[in-house]
């Protein structure tokens, strides 16, 4: 268990009035953590999802059409462009696993044993 200080950002509903405001980020355990805005006394907790659930959840809220990109927006850019190119990743990610399912002969790497299995990039 640990903690460290920072900022959090809250608004009043709509999204006005943001401020950011002193907090602290709280480790609990692998799979859980928290945030405690520290003057409101307000925190909310987290946990991590399985990978499985992380591609439905992505998954479903793709619904733009794919974006080439030549290189990865900046962390700086505009949460919409950010999100954009993560649904492009998984896009191209779902794409490449639905041809491994396939059979695709390019969908394993040959280790020149001689074996049925199948060793994925």
């Amino acid at each position: 268990r640990g903690f460290r200080e920072g900022l959090g950002q809250v608004a009043e509903p709509g999204y006005k009035n943001s401020q950011w405001m002193d907090g602290q980020l709280i480790l609990i355990g692998e799979d859980y953590f928290s945030f405690a805005w520290v003057p409101i006394e307000q925190q909310i907790f987290f946990g991590r999802p399985s990978p499985e659930l992380a591609l439905k959840m992505l998954k479903s809220t793709t619904q733009t059409p794919m974006t080439t990109w030549e290189k990865p927006p900046s962390l700086d850019d505009d949460v919409a462009v950010l999100k954009d190119y993560v649904a492009s990743c998984l896009e191209i990610t779902a794409e490449h696993l639905d041809e491994a399912e396939e059979g695709s002969e390019f969908s394993c790497i040959w280790t020149g044993a001689e074996t049925e299995e199948c060793y994925f990039e």
